[in-house]
């Protein structure tokens, strides 16, 4: 008998590996991924989560043990791509470099990360049409943003107190400017671009409207103010 188990020993220990050891974080990183695909060609409604969970290669029951139902996964993936966005923004620090190339920084960033993330505007479109419905169930998408509002004002602050700007608006204004020079035209890319008559995806049409952003938010910090 103890022949026999030393026997067993030696082939399990001479033997591969012939299954992907857990990982719980790849999993469960693999799931939000595939739901932040499927909630943003779809929406809460249409989203299935048995087709999350094929597209992850997991399966339901490790899903439902990560995020418990269809809602707070649905919550998880708006926070996710918020996440993505404020983390990006707060890595820039922007209040802490020369307050014109600060500003450049943040008006790229937004145009690029817009651009590189359709599931990002595909999700907070259809937030708007839920009313905010889920997004008002996070207490962590606002904390975060209160950080970017506080960088912004960090270098408005300065560029003004040192005489780059000449003007010192509201931070919440000047990036919902920003915002939406940077947001617009990919929202409604193809309703405008059948309108205009202009690919708005085209990229050198894209650069040319980067360019133009930057000057309009440049400039109008830069002018003197009119009484």
């Amino acid at each position: 008998m103890p022949e026999r188990r030393k026997e067993a020993k030696r082939s399990r220990a001479g033997r591969k590996y012939d299954y992907i050891p857990r990982d719980p974080a790849a999993t469960k990183k693999r799931i939000l991924d595939a739901a932040v695909a499927e909630f943003a060609e779809k929406g809460f409604s249409g989203a299935r989560v048995e087709s999350i969970a094929k597209t992850a290669n997991a399966n339901m029951r490790l899903l439902y043990h990560y995020f418990h139902d269809k809602e707070q996964l649905y919550i998880a993936v708006i926070e996710e791509v918020y996440r993505d966005v404020r983390s990006a923004e707060q890595d820039l620090h922007i209040e802490e470099d020369d307050p014109k190339k600060g500003l450049e920084r943040l008006v790229d960033f937004t145009f690029t990360h817009f651009a590189e993330h359709p599931d990002l505007i595909r999700i907070v479109m259809n937030e708007n049409i839920q009313r905010a419905t889920y997004l008002k169930k996070s207490d962590l998408v606002p904390m975060m943003t209160t950080k970017l509002s506080s960088s912004v004002k960090s270098l408005l602050d300065n560029g003004y107190e040192t005489g780059v700007f000449r003007r010192k608006p509201d931070p919440i204004q000047l990036w919902l400017s920003i915002f939406s020079l940077c947001w617009v035209h990919l929202a409604n890319k193809h309703t405008m671009s059948w309108t205009l008559q202009v690919d708005l995806t085209d990229t050198q049409w894209l650069e040319s409207r980067r360019r133009h952003v930057l000057e309009v938010i440049m400039c109008y910090l830069c002018a003197p103010t009119t009484s």
